[in-house]
Parts: structure tokens; C-alpha cells; sequence
């Protein structure tokens, strides 16, 4: 069984995280992990109740598609406690309107949808230079954000990745999840 979460248009505190927005409080320390990104989402972990996964990404587009592989992905990923927004608008992207993430639902293995829990992605490009580095190094495929199910509205402008996904990665020993890489269409 896959396990999904859908964005829900509109800010609302009954979720378990949010698309858009400032940058949780707890990053207001660690503005120097943060610096030339802006904010994307931050969601529970779909395993951890008690874990939220933040994920930023450059502020350069360029930057983005020049390095979106494993071990140079350029999209920062943090694993964190529960932590409320902040009012630091300095990180928060640009024509992304806040909304909240439902609750995991689970579903069919081939159900997907804007972040899906699975144990095999749904990739746009299925060529193994991908993910061939992240295997050999001891990570395995965790969790999938795909931008082709944004609901309308929820944009005005380009699509933040190209109408594409994020594809995050776990460490077998260590638990360290990474963004292991992204494409777009």
C-alpha cells in the first residue's frame, strides 16, 4: 500500500504540514544552512509522527538544474520536530500560495499523488543514473513530491521544478534522508 497526501488550497492548522509560507521558527537559528534558498514545504514523516522533513530549494533556477543528482543535488532537506511558522518572510518563495498538507490516506500501489510514500517511485525519466550512485552508497528510495498534482490556483508563475518531482532517499543504517535527486518535464 502506498501512502498520499494532498494539498488543501488555503492555510488551515489541520494537517500534517504545509506547501508555502515562511520558514519554520526553528530555522531562525540556523539561517546560515539556509542562506541563497528559499522555503518549499515541510511534512510530517510518513513513519514518525514525532519527525517533520523541510525541504528548501536554491534560489537559482540554474543552480537547480546543474546540480539535481545525488551527490550533488542542490535541494537541502532537514529532518526536525514539530515547529510552527514563522514570521521571517525572507525565505518564502514567491507565487507559492500556503496551503496545508492533509493526512496520510493509504491507497493502491499505483495510486500516487503530490507526496506519496511508496516503495517504488513513479518516475518522469527512468534512466538508472539517477539513483545507481544513492544505491551503491547505501540509500533506498523513501518518498516522492510531484508537482503534477498541484491543484489550480495554487501557482501564479512557473512551476517551482519544471513540472517535475522530488525524489527523497533514506539511509539503510543511518536514517539520514536526502533529496536524492529531481527532475521535470
Amino acid at each position: 500500500m502506498n501512502k498520499v497526501a494532498k494539498i488543501s488550497i488555503g492555510a488551515s492548522s489541520t494537517g500534517i504540514g504545509r506547501i508555502g509560507g515562511n520558514i519554520p521558527v526553528c530555522f531562525l537559528e540556523k539561517k546560515e544552512n539556509i542562506e541563497g534558498f528559499k522555503f518549499y514545504m515541510t511534512i510530517q514523516n510518513p513513519d514518525n509522527s514525532d519527525e517533520y522533513i523541510s525541504i528548501f530549494i536554491p534560489d537559482s533556477y540554474d543552480t537547480m538544474v546543474d546540480d539535481n543528482i545525488y551527490p550533488n543535488c542542490s535541494l537541502k532537506v532537514f529532518t526536525h520536530s514539530f515547529s510552527d511558522e514563522s514570521c521571517n518572510s525572507f525565505y518564502t518563495l514567491e507565487g507559492l500560495q500556503k496551503s496545508s498538507l492533509t493526512g496520510y490516506k493509504e491507497v493502491e500501489n499505483e495510486v500516487f499523488d503530490f507526496v506519496t510514500r511508496t516503495q517504488h517511485p513513479q518516475l518522469i525519466q527512468d534512466e538508472d543514473y539517477y539513483f545507481k550512485k544513492l544505491e551503491e552508497d547505501g540509500f533506498t528510495f523513501y518518498l516522492q513530491i510531484d508537482e503534477d498534482y498541484y491543484p489550480e490556483n495554487l501557482l501564479s508563475g512557473d512551476y517551482i521544478l519544471g513540472y517535475g518531482a522530488i525524489y527523497l532517499y533514506k539511509h539503510n543504517k543511518t536514517g539520514n534522508i536526502i533529496a536524492g535527486f529531481w527532475q521535470y518535464s
